[in-house]
């Protein structure tokens, strides 16, 4: 069969838009993606984004189905997202997109809080100049970036990030999170058996605070640490929480008690210290 090239495909200026397309449009703004409404219709999904562009609508076409809802209600699973959002991950917005982007170098914390998140969208993937990979989800969805600047998430947080009021049962669960965020534990070359040692670290002064008097009370009298500063690269200070041995043993009965959302390499780099004994 030879191939058709006289086919014309539907556009604006061949086949001006119907007032029963436009209706549909309208109607299924926030239920379709710009695929599915294409195929039903059988217009271009560029054809499509470019009509809507101009419509009296202030939402924008979700790409990919995600629970908006996600972060109207405290529950574990939304306290760690939000703990790891505020350490690794960003909001933005551009003209009517407002996005949240989450990136690690573990795939498997990124494939558990997309499932999380209830999101059918892809996992992107980077190869840096290192070599690593970084894993990310870029989430467009006005809601959940509303909801998250209401919780400190804003567009340029790094600096000033303050946890918002959480729900006592749950700081843990925010801790976890932020800690598998921006976190690190390690063991150290030493012949003593004291090798586990943790970090939290964070550019915003208020979270370094948050983190310090939380560690001070779960841990008590096991910790008598200190807010420790550094610069970076760019001059800018960012702060450091230390926590030796004995303290890491009881941030680890406190953060992964009865869970199962967390990064899976902090989790087995935890194990591997409880080795060396108490």
């Amino acid at each position: 069969m030879q191939p058709c090239y006289n086919t014309i495909v539907p556009n604006q200026f061949s086949h001006p838009w119907t007032h029963e397309e436009i209706k549909f449009l309208k109607e299924n703004i926030n239920k379709l993606t710009y695929r599915q409404m294409g195929t039903i219709i059988q217009r271009s999904t560029s054809s499509i984004q470019s009509r809507i562009r101009y419509l009296p609508i202030q939402r924008k076409v979700k790409k990919h189905k995600v629970n908006s809802d996600f972060f109207k209600i405290w529950s574990p699973e939304m306290a760690y997202v939000l703990g790891f959002v505020g350490a690794d991950g960003n909001v933005c917005h551009s003209g009517r997109a407002h996005s949240l982007h989450i990136a690690c170098d573990d795939k498997d914390i990124i494939e558990k809080i997309k499932i999380t998140l209830s999101y059918e969208g892809p996992i992107y993937q980077k190869t840096r100049n290192n070599g690593k990979i970084s894993y990310s989800l870029r989430i467009c969805d006005q809601i959940i970036f509303t909801d998250l600047q209401k919780l400190g998430i804003t567009e340029r947080k790094s600096l000033t990030f303050s946890p918002p009021k959480i729900p006592k049962k749950l700081i843990r669960h925010f801790i976890r999170g932020y800690f598998d965020g921006d976190g690190s534990v390690w063991l150290r070359n030493t012949p003593y058996a004291s090798k586990l040692v943790v970090d939290f670290y964070t550019a915003s002064q208020p979270m370094s605070e948050f983190i310090y008097l939380k560690m001070k009370k779960i841990l008590k009298n096991s910790y008598n640490g200190k807010v420790r500063i550094a610069v970076a690269h760019q001059k800018t200070p960012y702060y450091r929480i230390h926590l030796g041995q004995k303290s890491a043993f009881k941030l680890f009965a406190y953060m992964y008690n009865d869970v199962n959302l967390y990064l899976e390499r902090k989790y087995k780099k935890f194990i591997e210290g409880l080795s060396y004994g108490n």
